[in-house]
């Protein structure tokens, strides 16, 4: 079992992501890194704050600096930072260069609105924005083990979209239309949440995605589009 594993549920819930492995191992990676300099500093702190504290008849002493010791705590902090950003930059682009995402996704139009999530899914056509689209509030599917691609924006103030479970998290602002990829690889019902506050009644906006076999979620899109007749 990897530390990832070992962790994984009690700091964030387990991945149900393709993707969410590999950004669990960079965060866990960061938390280590900056939880080992905070003990450090912090434990310096109390150390030269105990062995220099003030005692009657001791003086001050004022010190001019180290230059060595400058250029060390200068340097260690830029090396981490550029490492952090080196193993990041990868998975960085694959999440958020829309150029990089798969080909073979299907695409769902995400709008937040006080306090509601909208999901349009595109009819036989095969296209957003016609007589055909399939319309649910809240709670909205997904196939397992097929990448998907959301369209995403806002009508009113920003909304977080969140999904903690597949490792998604995405402000949307209004008038601006993002795009975001999941591919879920496990079976089940996940929640669905907003990280802004939007709103008196914000604690509302939230919803379930449920991730279906193939089978099972053409049953629920058809189901679905002939319930709106």
């Amino acid at each position: 079992m990897t530390l990832d594993q070992l962790w994984s549920g009690w700091l964030i819930p387990p991945s149900v992501s393709t993707y969410g492995p590999e950004l669990d191992s960079i965060y866990y990676i960061i938390l280590w890194v900056t939880g080992i300099i905070f003990v450090l500093t912090e434990s310096a702190l109390i150390f030269f704050s105990l062995r220099y504290r003030h005692k009657a008849g001791r003086t001050a002493r004022y010190l001019h600096g180290n230059r060595v010791l400058e250029v060390v705590w200068t340097t260690i902090p830029t090396l981490i930072l550029v490492y952090m950003a080196l193993i990041s930059q990868n998975l960085w682009a694959k999440l958020r260069q829309t150029a990089r995402f798969p080909a073979d996704a299907q695409v769902i139009k995400v709008v937040g609105e006080q306090w509601i999530w909208h999901f349009t899914y595109p009819g036989p056509d095969g296209k957003i924005g016609s007589p055909d689209d399939v319309n649910v509030d809240n709670y909205f599917h997904v196939p397992i083990n097929q990448p998907v691609r959301l369209e995403a924006t806002a009508i009113d103030v920003i909304h977080g979209f969140y999904l903690p479970d597949l490792r998604v998290h995405q402000d949307l602002v209004p008038g601006l239309k993002t795009s975001i990829w999941l591919e879920a690889n496990q079976l089940g019902s996940f929640d669905l949440r907003c990280s802004q506050f939007c709103g008196t009644n914000h604690y509302e906006m939230s919803g379930r995605i449920t991730v279906d076999n193939p089978k099972d979620y053409k049953a629920w899109l058809a189901k679905t589009k002939a319930a709106e007749f």
